[in-house]
């Protein structure tokens, strides 16, 4: 009973947070704690906390002669995330039909989270044998070609911060990388050649090829192709190598 109470409670505390927050981007003046607490029908004491943690994050900024707040930077970059995701999603999404189109193969867009890879958006093969992905998913990185393509991008201190030595690496298949030394060599691998393979890494009788899309900084999403290990093989993948790596340059040069 308590702990659903407290679900309550913390529901209404990011309520008026964003209530608060909605109301700062209305007014275009700093605005004080009473004008805020009367406008919201707030208590002073609980605009002031929810104040006081959102000029924490970088939310709200305080000017330190009046006392009174406006909106922080940090909600422009956030919505800069947003529409530079939604920008490599419109770019993509031609570009994945064309990879399905001419593999007859499912073709995916992922971006790495931490140690997974969330799937963006997917075209699945015409084939009635294929892999089905739905956007949204989140696999290990270490055992799929689009993670392992990601990872090899990042920093040795990103990797380290992300994976520690005394971790064990899930094993999802026989195939799958259990040992961190043995990951980071294959990166290094993945890093040199500007593609990866997972063969039947994640899912036995799927194979996959990814390669990474670019942006001013780096890394920031990766495009693969994916099928049965029955049609799908080492050559076939290898095969299709150069026509996914020019996509991805192409989609690369548009952001």
């Amino acid at each position: 009973m308590e702990n659903k109470v407290d679900k309550k409670e913390k529901i209404k505390s990011i309520d008026k947070a964003l209530d608060l927050l909605e109301f700062l981007s209305v007014n275009e003046q700093e605005i004080g704690i009473t004008e805020i607490s009367k406008k919201l029908h707030m208590g002073l004491s609980t605009v002031h906390r929810i104040l006081t943690t959102l000029k924490s994050r970088g939310y709200v900024i305080q000017n330190q002669q009046t006392t009174k707040y406006r909106l922080g930077i940090k909600l422009f970059e956030l919505g800069c995330a947003v529409q530079s995701t939604k920008r490599l999603l419109e770019i993509a999404k031609p570009y994945l039909r064309q990879l399905s189109q001419i593999t007859n193969e499912t073709a995916n867009l992922a971006i790495l989270e931490g140690k997974e890879v969330i799937y963006l958006d997917t075209i699945e093969s015409p084939e009635i044998l294929r892999t089905e992905i739905m956007a949204g998913t989140r696999t290990p990185a270490h055992c799929t070609a689009l993670g392992k393509v990601l990872l090899a991008s990042i920093s040795d201190e990103e990797f380290n911060s992300l994976y520690k030595n005394d971790e064990p690496l899930t094993s999802l298949t026989s195939n799958s990388i259990t040992s961190l030394e043995e990951l980071k060599k294959h990166l290094k691998e993945v890093k040199e050649q500007g593609y990866a393979l997972d063969r039947e890494e994640y899912k036995i009788g799927v194979n996959c090829i990814a390669v990474p899309i670019f942006g001013r900084n780096g890394a920031i999403a990766a495009i693969s192709i994916t099928g049965p290990a029955s049609r799908f093989t080492i050559g076939e993948m290898k095969n299709v190598k150069d026509k996914l790596m020019a996509i991805s340059k192409e989609i690369s040069n548009q952001l």
